[in-house]
């Protein structure tokens, strides 16, 4: 997959099919919409299948009273996942305040037109775009044909009669829901991060972790012991991950990550851990004593190896 970014660069092509989103997660319910503009892309016979999306995710920029930002995906990770679809090319735009007054009739006329050139657009049943998201597949349907621009608006994707969405998956994971929200993402849920020095307290129990520094905007779920795998070099290695503010050892109430890396002997420090979510194993908890906190992650481990 080619990425362009920068409206500024876009390539204009009479033979493209188009789509956009902020398509954070890039979970099921957007692979759905990205098959379609395939399908269609070779249905109709052109050339290009585009998706046009945003950098700043645009929660960061119109977020207000210092609220936090939460995704699900990096741009990074976005991008990635976007190529592993098929889809031929990624227009990543800037998103800023100034941006988002554009109304959806300007941009549709100067970006999806103009620009790109776009012959046909597959969009998603709850998608708007432009200044107070007025651009939903209504008003695209109105508007298009007399560009000689074909609409097809794809509908839902349901698991056990639940709608997919990035909002639902978000909730799922800060409700410890794992199972569900992997199911929805159709793989499990990941962050990375780079191993920093923490307080060396794992080793000392005889249990060392790696301590990870993520990127503030994405959505950590809710504080517990969960299992998981960790991905080191392109391999996998099964692992416990606690989300929380260790409460038996600190009471500055700051939050951390640690991956307690099965099996694993070596130098950690400064490199990048992606961490897998499999599923949740239990709260964390204050407990008496040292000895007791070295019981509790024995019979964590325990009962992963027991789990296979």
């Amino acid at each position: 997959m080619h990425t362009t970014w920068g409206l500024e660069n876009a390539r204009f092509d009479p033979k493209t099919i188009t789509t956009l989103g902020a398509y954070d997660g890039v979970h099921r319910g957007h692979r759905h919409i990205l098959d379609r503009l395939l399908e269609r892309k070779a249905e109709l016979g052109l050339d290009r299948s585009l998706l046009l999306t945003f950098h700043p995710h645009p929660q960061e920029v119109l977020r207000r009273n210092n609220t936090s930002v939460e995704l699900l995906t990096t741009i990074d990770e976005r991008l990635e996942l976007i190529a592993e679809t098929g889809i031929d090319e990624t227009l990543v735009i800037e998103f800023t305040k100034e941006f988002s007054q554009t109304s959806y009739l300007d941009f549709f006329h100067q970006t999806i037109v103009r620009a790109l050139g776009s012959k046909a657009m597959v969009v998603g049943f709850n998608h708007a775009f432009g200044k107070n998201r007025e651009g939903d597949a209504e008003h695209l349907k109105k508007i298009a044909p007399g560009m000689g621009i074909a609409i097809e608006e794809v509908g839902p994707v349901t698991v056990d009669g639940i709608s997919l969405s990035s909002s639902k998956i978000r909730s799922a994971l800060k409700e410890r829901d794992i199972t569900n929200a992997n199911i929805w993402l159709g793989r499990p849920y990941t962050f990375s991060g780079r191993v920093v020095h923490g307080d060396a307290l794992g080793r000392t129990l005889g249990f060392p972790t790696a301590n990870l520094e993520v990127d503030p905007v994405k959505l950590i779920p809710a504080d517990g012991i969960y299992e998981a795998r960790v991905i080191l070099d392109g391999k996998r290695w099964r692992s416990a991950v606690s989300i929380g503010t260790k409460p038996t050892t600190h009471e500055n109430g700051v939050r951390a990550i640690e991956a307690l890396i099965l099996e694993f002997k070596g130098d950690l420090y400064d490199k990048i851990l992606t961490v897998e979510l499999l599923r949740y194993i239990r709260p964390q908890e204050k407990f008496g004593s040292l000895e007791e906190l070295r019981q509790a992650i024995a019979n964590d481990v325990a009962g992963m190896r027991g789990n296979g």
